[in-house]
This record gives structure tokens, C-alpha cells and sequence, in this order.
């Protein structure tokens, strides 16, 4: 056996797992297993591995023969993978622990992935070539936990992988991956840490589904977290953005109104960086461009409804087709009088009628008129005001050569000076 190897490791203080364990064991936890650690260089008290086999699967549990009296259970959320799937069948064998019982009275177990040590010798062999080794999170101490890998191990929370409270509690009982960061046989000092191992296989499992993605393809991703420029979609160890621009043909102003965090999606790949990690996914491609089918079911000349969808200085947007809006510029609002806040003549939400003035499908854009669908009143002036005929008005406006009166709202008649009196000449 090898002399008495150590590495540095995050610890609190100058205190050693030699002397966490000391004090763990004269306060011994309810929650943590018992079992003294074996003699230096005699095999260690490790919780044994066995051979499982799939017997059944059951709703949220998947039957293990395991060789004892009676078969165990593993949570089938255990054995998925990234998209929900099982990853076992009925016969399917595999090595797998012992962790408690349930509610039920049921064995649970815990399917392990990783080589177990069974001695010290293993165990140093593992230190020495920095290998990835299983075991189990048996207590909760000052510090981190305890795990045993075939001897009992101490795991700092720094190391755990876990950053929550609540989660740290989760952890124990559970069976992990991990690698042994400092090896002192004689004191029988043993550290694993957890943390670096989930970053190195999460960067695998991100490098393995960049290089399995293409842009155009169609990929299925949840939903992780939401902000105003979009939302980021997990995509199974890669994160997209799928883009408030790209989650509808319709306008969306507030990503949180169209989706929900863990909603599943189909998404389109539109662009990816293998280099920098990037990916930009698109929901409303996975469906046809609104813009096309206006292409065929609108024409210049047809009088639709829409809602106003927006206001602007210099008009209103109306929605006349889900995803397809058109502007009804203020020079479109009225033709008697100048407009000059689209507010004045309609409001935000209101449905209005218009007419299609210009249709531009390749560039997306659609003029609209609203003062067409009223009619020009100067159209039909003389038979409203015919010569001769006495009207009553405002005097709106004067000037050195006469007076604008209002006969009716936006229409404005001139009493020119020379037609005020015949008696006397008016400057």
C-alpha cells in the first residue's frame, strides 16, 4: 500500500473529516446508518451492491429482483431520460443498492452508476486515477455529509453540488457520482467531491446534444425560465432562446401572457453557434405565415374589421387576420378634419371597419383607410348645400379678405368681404 496521499480540499477552518467524524459519532443522527469503517488495509464496510433485474413496471415505480426475500422498487423518475422516457425494460439487469424503505413498507434501492469499491486498495486506486466512483449520501454533519463508498466518506456542502438548503436535506439517502479528492490511510481521511463531476457530465451531455442538433430542425424542449426579451427552453442540457419576436405571428409584448415555465414545446432551430453554445428556436414557425394566406384572401378595395392592436404618432394598427396587421395612417382618418393624436377617433382593443388600400404581402405591409368606409362628404356637398339655400354656421377663422364659417363639423364655408354688406365698402 502506497504512503499516505493528500491533496488540498475546501474544509471549514483546520478542521479534518478525522475530526468532523469524531464528533459525528458521538452525537450519532437518527438519520445516519450505523457502521464503523473497516481496518486499514481489510475490506470496507460498504453498503453491498447487487444484481437487479426489471420484474415489472408500475405507474410511478419500476419492480426490482434483487435477489432477497422480497422484490424492491426505484422510482421511475430514476430511470428516464431528458425527454421523460424510461430508459429500462422488463428483464433488464443492473447493479443496484440498497437505500430504505418507503411509506409502504416497501425496499427501495438505487440503481448505481459507477464502479463501487469494495476495499482499500480500491479505493486508493481510484484516488490515484482520478476515477468516478458511486456512492451513497448516508448523513447529514457539520460541514457537508457523509457517503459511503465502500468506507465512509465526508462530502463538503461546497462540493455537494447543491446549493439550497431544502435540496441539501433531498441529498441524503440518494446515490451519486463522485470522485475522492484527498486519501489519508492512515488516518483513514477519505473527501469525495460531487460538484466537479455533475459540471464535467453536464458538459458533456451539452457538448453531445450541440453537435447532435442541426439548424431546421425540430427539437423538444421545456420551458426553463421566462424575461422580457423571450423565454429559455431546455433542450436536454442546452439552453435556447426563443425570442418575444418568434413565439407567435401575432404581437407579443409580454412572453409571461404566452407561456408558462416547464410548458413543453416544439421548436424550430434557426440558428446555432457550435462554438459560443447559442441556440435561437422559433414556435411560430412551426406553423404557417399568416402573410400567405393574406396573399390569397385579401384584396385592394375590401372592406375588413380588426381590432387596434396599437397606437402611434403617426396612426393605429389593426389586426384585420391572426398575425397579419395593417396601419391606418392619420391622413386616412378623416376627410374633413386634420388629426393629429389617432386617440381622438379610436381607441386601443376597439374593433373598427377600414378598407384595404395598398397590399404588399412580400414586404408584409398593409395600408388601410378609415375614412373610406364613412364616404367623402364633399362627394355630396351640392346636394346638401345648393345655391340659394339659407344655412345657419360658426365663424371659425378670420382673415383680411373674409370669414371661414362651419356649417358642419369639419366643413368650412368663406363669406368674403365683399359679400358682407351692399352698403359699404369693409377693409
Amino acid at each position: 500500500m502506497p504512503n499516505n496521499s493528500r491533496v488540498e480540499v475546501e474544509q471549514q477552518g483546520d478542521v479534518s473529516f478525522g475530526d468532523i467524524l469524531k464528533e459525528f459519532e458521538s452525537h450519532k443522527p437518527a438519520r445516519e446508518e450505523s457502521g464503523a469503517p473497516a481496518a486499514k488495509g481489510q475490506k470496507a464496510n460498504a453498503t453491498p451492491a447487487r444484481r437487479g433485474t426489471v420484474a415489472g413496471i408500475s405507474g410511478d415505480w419500476v419492480l426490482v429482483d434483487f435477489g432477497a426475500k422480497s422484490e424492491g422498487v426505484i422510482p421511475a423518475a430514476d430511470l428516464t431520460d431528458a425527454e421523460g422516457n424510461l430508459t429500462v425494460k422488463r428483464g433488464d439487469s443492473f447493479e443496484v443498492a440498497v437505500t430504505g424503505r418507503n411509506n409502504e413498507g416497501l425496499v427501495t434501492l438505487s440503481r448505481i452508476k459507477g464502479a463501487r469499491p469494495r476495499d482499500w486498495t480500491t479505493l486508493q486506486a481510484a484516488f490515484d486515477n482520478k476515477e468516478v466512483i458511486a456512492g451513497r449520501v448516508t448523513g447529514q454533519v457539520k460541514g457537508g455529509f457523509t457517503v459511503d463508498v465502500g468506507a465512509r466518506a465526508f462530502l463538503p456542502a461546497s462540493r455537494s453540488g447543491v446549493r439550497e438548503a431544502a435540496e441539501m436535506d433531498k441529498l441524503v439517502g440518494q446515490e451519486i457520482r463522485c470522485r475522492i479528492i484527498k486519501f489519508d490511510l492512515d488516518d483513514e481521511d477519505l473527501v469525495v467531491d460531487r460538484r466537479n463531476v455533475l459540471e464535467e457530465e453536464a458538459h458533456q451531455v451539452r457538448q453531445n446534444t450541440l453537435t447532435a442538433l442541426e439548424e431546421g430542425a425540430v427539437v423538444r424542449g421545456t420551458v426553463r425560465s421566462l424575461a422580457s426579451y423571450g423565454a429559455f427552453v431546455d433542450l436536454g442540457g442546452v439552453d435556447g432562446l426563443l425570442h418575444v419576436g418568434d413565439i407567435s405571428w401575432s404581437r407579443v409584448a409580454d412572453p409571461s401572457k404566452e407561456l408558462t415555465v416547464g410548458d413543453v414545446l416544439d421548436l424550430k432551430i434557426l440558428k446555432l453557434d457550435r462554438e459560443s453554445g447559442k441556440i435561437a428556436l422559433g414556435l411560430k414557425q412551426m406553423y404557417p405565415d399568416p402573410w400567405e394566406e393574406t396573399a390569397k384572401a385579401l384584396n385592394v378595395g375590401d372592406r375588413i374589421n380588426g381590432e387596434v392592436t396599437r397606437l402611434t404618432d403617426f396612426g393605429a394598427f389593426v389586426e384585420v387576420l391572426p398575425g397579419v396587421e395593417g396601419l391606418i395612417h392619420v391622413s386616412e382618418m378623416s376627410w374633413v378634419k386634420r388629426v393629429q393624436r389617432p386617440s381622438d377617433v379610436v381607441k386601443k382593443g376597439e374593433r373598427v371597419d377600414a378598407v384595404i388600400l395598398k397590399l404588399d404581402p412580400a414586404a408584409r405591409r398593409l395600408s388601410l383607410g378609415l375614412r373610406q368606409v364613412l364616404g367623402n362628404p364633399w362627394d355630396t356637398i351640392g346636394d346638401r348645400y345648393p345655391n340659394g339655400k339659407i344655412v345657419e354656421g360658426k365663424v371659425t377663422r378670420l382673415a383680411k379678405f373674409g370669414a371661414f364659417v362651419e356649417v358642419e363639423e369639419g366643413i368650412d364655408g368663406l363669406i368674403h368681404v365683399s359679400e358682407f354688406t351692399h352698403e359699404k365698402r369693409i377693409e
